[in-house]
Parts: C-alpha cells; sequence; structure tokens
C-alpha cells in the first residue's frame, strides 16, 4: 500500500473515532453481535452482515480488543487485501451523524471468528454478546 493511500486511512479511523467521541464515547454505543463477509480494500475494511444483499457495506475500524485482535489475524494471513473472510465479532453501529466513507460504520470490539468464507456461512449465526471470553478462533 502506498504511503498516501496508508495516511488517507488513518485519517480517516481517526475521524470516525473522533465523531464517535463527539456522539458518544464509543463505550458508550450499544454492543451488538454481528456475523458476516469482511474485505479489505484499498479504500478500507467493509462487513456485510449476514442476512443483507451484498450491495450493503458498513465500513469497519477496530477499537478496544480488536485492534490486537485484528493485527494478531493479519499477521496469520487472514484479513488480507481483497480476501472475502467470514467474521463473528462484537461491535457497535454508528447512527446516521456518524458514517464511513460510502456508508454506515461499525466499531468492531472483540473478534471472535475469522475463518475462509463458505457458501453456507450465514445459514445459522449466533454470536453472545455478553461474553467477550466466548471461543476465539482464528482459522
Amino acid at each position: 500500500m502506498n504511503t498516501l493511500r496508508l495516511a488517507a486511512l488513518l485519517f480517516s479511523a481517526s475521524v470516525v473515532v473522533s465523531c464517535a467521541a463527539r456522539q458518544g464515547e464509543p463505550s458508550q454505543l450499544p454492543v451488538e453481535p454481528f456475523s458476516g463477509h469482511v474485505t479489505m480494500t484499498a479504500t478500507g475494511t467493509w462487513f456485510t452482515p449476514c442476512g443483507s444483499a451484498d450491495s450493503v457495506r458498513w465500513w469497519v475500524t477496530y477499537v478496544d480488543a480488536s485492534v490486537r485482535q485484528s493485527d494478531d489475524a493479519k499477521k496469520k494471513g487472514l484479513l488480507a487485501p481483497n480476501q472475502r473472510m467470514f467474521v463473528r465479532w462484537r461491535a457497535s453501529r454508528t447512527d446516521d451523524r456518524l458514517v464511513g466513507p460510502g456508508g454506515p460504520a461499525l466499531l468492531v470490539r472483540d473478534i471472535f471468528e475469522i475463518r475462509a468464507a463458505r457458501s453456507n456461512d450465514c445459514a445459522s449465526q449466533t454470536v453472545d454478546a455478553r461474553d467477550p471470553a466466548a471461543d476465539v478462533s482464528f482459522t
């Protein structure tokens, strides 16, 4: 990734986090379980939740424990550019006062699972949002 793109992505992430702080600290936003597919591109990291059309994309930024978890996943070759992966995580959706580039923003807090996408990924997915120590799998 060239320096200009990296700088733009870092700036965008800082804007989302600072805007989230203005609408209420990120820790005060409701936390919900999500499962779906994530793809890193040159314009950011994008999430399509299970049950949504493939055209639905939420911009992703990592906060709290997910910062370390996403770094670990990248080191293992997961979350590679232009690679569609299945994820289960806990996150906070931002409201219409705060959006990422091109759509809603998702502040990911904990990552429970990252793995290669399969055709039946969204058939029956559940995450217990109350248990941050739920089994974690980066495969």
